[in-house]
């Protein structure tokens, strides 16, 4: 197998592989769109919303706002949200609750790929307050968990063209090295059955 890298920014790489079956090159692909763990907003709990946007509906929004993720760090983490109107309440008021991870404390910050994403506008004398838990989850489950984008196109000489791109959760390398270890772990599991 030889892979040669074509082009790579910060958010997305494109490389060409050789001397590889197509089935595992699409598998590879399958698992980068559904099944490398994603950080994402499974639960909310409210505490106080005056604003015209009913409780199901926000803790949607919620879900679908991108979170970083550390494929090394832990598998759910507590988030706040404070904001009283008028204003525009952004994704960067999304607060990670202080926790302790491995013996040392992470500070209290906004966790949101991108800070300007709007949530809510509230208007004079509407407020809302609320604490969401956030999981590691697949993009099988639901696509609030889906990390990346990830197709390839057959070459003439037989090779494939490959692109992945990451949606900001995670740093395109990690996208890609979380990816061969789910590739990997599933095909223990397989040899494991065979056996």
């Amino acid at each position: 197998m030889k892979v040669k890298i074509i082009n790579r920014e910060d958010d997305r790489i494109e490389f060409n592989i050789s001397g590889i079956e197509e089935n595992l090159v699409n598998a590879f692909r399958r698992i980068i769109i559904s099944e490398v763990p994603i950080m994402a907003i499974e639960k909310v709990i409210f505490y106080e919303n005056s604003s015209v946007m009913n409780n199901e509906v926000l803790a949607h929004r919620l879900g679908l706002i991108p979170l970083k993720t550390d494929p090394g760090g832990p598998r759910s983490i507590e988030l706040s949200l404070e904001a009283e109107g008028p204003k525009t309440v952004y994704s960067e008021e999304l607060k990670l609750k202080e926790l302790k991870v491995k013996g040392k404390s992470m500070p209290s910050e906004s966790i949101s790929v991108y800070n300007k994403i709007p949530i809510m506008k509230l208007a004079e004398d509407q407020s809302i307050r609320l604490e969401a838990i956030a999981q590691l989850g697949t993009g099988k489950e639901h696509m609030k968990w889906q990390g990346g984008l990830a197709s390839y196109e057959i070459k003439d000489d037989g090779s494939f063209e490959f692109f992945v791109e990451s949606y900001g959760q995670m740093p395109i390398d990690d996208l890609i090295e979380e990816a061969f270890k789910v590739f990997d772990r599933k095909i223990k599991e397989l040899k494991s059955f065979i056996k």
